[in-house]
């Protein structure tokens, strides 16, 4: 009976080989396996470092956020030729999973890029509540979040609004916005999956009172003829100095091909940053004034990322490195990046590579009426808007701290790189360095 049941699910498809069986799971033990390696190379990589060396007593493990990492790995490498009897172990995988790990006691300091409190740790990534283990947050050092374009780019776009950028991640999107309100641009919601191209994006913000274009009413158009396309000065303008109110024109430059977004395959601080301070949302309501805006930090969703909101981008790249690398090799190509890891020499985006001056694309947040760029120093727009908030002229939306989580108050070889970290006089060479904010400039 059992051989003929056998030979009828073979006759009929069913049955597997039992070599293709063998293979399968050969397969899923080698795939394992190598996964299980990767994760111990790079999460034990500072530590198998320190092999052979005799004086190494002490080891640290920091992991978390891709923007936060470059300033880590300054500190880390600093510190330990100062103590060459502690090991530092750093490594990134993203705010999220950072979190995770040092709620769990997995690593001693989390990283993250989003702005973090202990009710929220608590609450979201099960980190301990109350008695000496709870969670404790400290600010090592500030960045921004970046909209940012390929060297490539031939369309010199050079400032953009909240609702135009809603706009370009809403249509460019293959599933539907969830939130709860309806974003118009010429009387019209938006359509997902029906991407804009780069001569769509108006030069002049929606607003729904004022006058002059703060006031006028947004709309996808053809090429305007009667003005310089993609030219400065800019305010409240996208892509072109006009010469009459509301006689905008669009960005011209270049083939006029459809708009490609990109986001964070991983969950991320920067994720978070984007739609809560950029996009201006929190859970899947918007922030309706500059006032909400200073203290939303909540993003789409519960977990703050782009997804939450119903929109998905063209191209999901890991990590801050990967949007920058694929931004940077594709002209066509928009998305969004830490400030500090946009503005490296080599990094192939709209920063140039000049760490001392503004960066990115200039942004107009909700209840602004001028776009500013993120500038870095202790007068710099970054910095301005911390020290002092943002106003509808001046400072940059985009900006967040790099905090370090712990479970406790730091003791030990811990407490001993906490307070290496925030010695004047390293944390503002470290962030310099680093293209950041020093906490020591706000």
């Amino acid at each position: 009976m059992i051989r003929r049941k056998r030979a009828s699910a073979i006759r009929e498809g069913r049955a597997v080989s039992p070599v293709v069986a063998t293979l399968i799971l050969i397969l899923v033990a080698v795939a394992a396996a190598a996964a299980l390696y990767l994760w111990l190379v790079a999460w034990q990589g500072g530590v198998t470092g320190s092999i052979g060396s005799p004086t190494a007593q002490y080891t640290i493990t920091i992991g978390g956020s891709t923007s936060v990492y470059p300033f880590d790995q300054l500190a880390v490498a600093q510190f330990q030729q100062n103590n060459s009897n502690i090991v530092v172990s750093d490594n990134q995988g993203g705010s999220g999973a950072g979190m995770i790990a040092v709620c769990g006691a997995n690593v001693d300091i989390g990283a993250t890029s989003s702005l973090q409190t202990p009710a929220n740790l608590e609450a979201n990534y099960g980190c301990p509540q109350g008695g000496l283990n709870q969670p404790v947050v400290t600010t090592v050092a500030y960045d921004g979040v970046d909209l940012i374009t390929s060297f490539a780019n031939a369309h010199g776009l050079i400032s953009m609004s909240a609702d135009t950028l809603l706009t370009v991640y809403i249509q460019a999107s293959s599933t539907p916005f969830l939130g709860t309100y309806v974003h118009l641009v010429n009387g019209a919601a938006p359509v997902s999956a029906t991407a804009l191209t780069w001569n769509q994006i108006p030069a002049c913000v929606a607003q729904s009172t004022g006058t002059g274009c703060a006031g006028g009413t947004e709309t996808a158009t053809t090429t305007g003829a009667t003005v310089t396309p993609c030219a400065p000065p800019f305010a409240n303008d996208i892509c072109a100095a006009t010469t009459t109110p509301c006689g905008w024109t669009v960005c011209a430059g270049g083939a006029n091909n459809a708009i490609s977004t990109v986001t964070r395959s991983d969950p991320g601080g920067t994720v978070q940053s984007f739609t809560a301070r950029l996009l201006g949302i929190s859970g899947t309501s918007p922030v309706s004034s500059l006032s909400s805006l200073l203290g939303n930090w909540g993003g789409c969703g519960s977990d703050g990322q782009l997804g939450s909101c119903g929109i998905t981008a063209d191209v999901a790249e890991l990590g801050n490195p990967g949007v920058i690398s694929y931004v940077a090799g594709h002209p066509d190509a928009f998305g969004f990046a830490s400030d500090g890891l946009a503005r490296v020499a080599s990094s192939g985006v709209s920063c140039e590579g000049v760490a001392t001056a503004v960066c990115g694309i200039a942004f107009q947040g909700i209840g602004q009426t001028s776009a500013i760029q993120p500038s870095l120093g202790s007068s710099g727009t970054i910095a301005s808007s911390i020290k002092t908030g943002m106003t509808a002229t001046t400072g940059y939306a985009g900006w967040r701290p790099f905090q370090w989580v712990t479970l406790g108050n730091p003791t030990g070889e811990t407490l001993r790189l906490l307070q290496f970290v925030q010695d004047p006089s390293n944390n503002q060479a470290f962030a310099t360095e680093a293209n950041e904010i020093s906490i020591y400039q706000v």
